[in-house]
């Protein structure tokens, strides 16, 4: 869900003290004591030579994505490559997110109006159904960022800004303002869509949390596990790995290193671990960044599956996600010197051999 350069930017809005941290050295093989070759984006096969924020579908035979922010949303056939347009067919104001529920339809997030930069803090969610019959139709609900999807029904979990930001205020400062956290299930009642048994979650942050984005269920939709974002003036930005136990509003802490961005993005079927945009953090709105994978355990061992940057370029990797049935990498060619942050220009997927 990339928002990585997203936080960086807002944060250096607030202060402009530079993170530390030591990088991890993604070629190093403690096992066998020897230095391996890690995989990058030469690796991969390109799927689609445009777009981004990908997303599986329930059974893993296509994937849904943003042609580009607030454009049209598409879907590609993993089987026969064929490309299709989900969204052209009905007017709206673009998308900036498209993710499958469990029975087919798809999650839409996108503007009731687009108004420039900071209609990024006034997004809402839609249910747009898998015959693209109807076009867009509004669930009534604002969301900030990315929105957590269960694999197994229609549950969903997102966060709102509360109050709203003011229509001229920086959408980037969404970051530093009051959030609530909210469930509930997506549902068509009467032929209406509707949100259904909504509740708040996480009512209280972690203390060392600012914000979070929520990114998967696990454990029999038990557990949220999220993006904690903070900042200080010693450590500098600062995204860990962690879970909700929701019944017991339990947080749990998977991942956190003074200095280190680590962003949970895809899950892995079977909840035991996850993808990570992981690396440092040394200049505001520039992380360097590579795809790791995390035990999803307190103290869970990480490790690099693709090296992200390339030493002299802007260009880099990020949102990566795995297929239902856990054998392949997704992630999209990104750019960190991009005018519109998180923008996606092509999509790649790489096999995780036995991962």
């Amino acid at each position: 869900m990339r928002s990585s350069a997203v936080i960086a930017a807002a944060l250096a809005l607030l202060a402009t003290a530079p993170a530390t941290g030591s990088p991890r050295d993604p070629s190093a093989d403690p096992a066998r004591g020897l230095k391996v070759r890690t995989p990058t984006i030469d690796d991969a096969e390109m799927i689609s030579s445009f777009g981004g924020r990908a997303a599986f579908s329930p059974d893993g035979s296509r994937i849904a994505f943003v042609g580009k922010t607030y454009e049209d949303a598409f879907e590609i056939d993993l089987k026969t490559r064929k490309v299709r347009n989900l969204t052209h067919g009905f007017p709206h104001q673009g998308i900036m997110r498209i993710q499958y529920l469990p029975d087919g339809n798809f999650l839409v997030t996108a503007p009731r109006q687009y108004n420039g930069p900071n209609t990024r803090a006034h997004l809402q969610l839609w249910l747009l159904r898998k015959g693209l019959s109807r076009g867009l139709e509004p669930l009534g609900e604002q969301v900030f960022e990315g929105v957590a999807v269960s694999r197994q029904r229609n549950l969903i979990a997102w966060t709102v800004v509360e109050p709203e930001l003011k229509p001229g205020e920086n959408w980037q400062m969404s970051f530093a303002r009051p959030t609530k956290r909210y469930a509930a299930e997506v549902a068509i009642i009467g032929g209406k869509p509707q949100i259904v048994n909504k509740r708040e979650i996480m009512s209280r942050l972690p203390s060392e949390c600012s914000f979070i984005e929520p990114q998967d269920f696990r454990d029999g939709d038990s557990e949220l596990v999220y993006s904690c974002m903070s900042f200080s003036a010693t450590t500098g930005l600062q995204v860990s790995v962690m879970g909700n136990r929701l019944s017991e509003d339990r947080n749990i802490t998977y991942y956190r290193r003074n200095g280190e961005y680590d962003e949970v993005e895809g899950i892995a079927p079977g909840g035991d671990w996850a993808t990570v945009e992981c690396g440092r953090q040394d200049k505001p709105g520039l992380p360097e960044l590579d795809i790791c994978r995390l035990d999803l355990r307190e103290e869970g061992e990480i490790s690099v599956l693709m090296k992200g940057r390339v030493e002299g370029s802007t260009a880099d990797i990020s949102n990566p996600i795995i297929s239902p049935d856990g054998k392949w990498l997704v992630f999209q060619r990104s750019d960190s010197a991009s005018g519109i942050i998180g923008e996606g220009y092509g999509i790649y997927r790489y096999q995780l051999n036995g991962l």
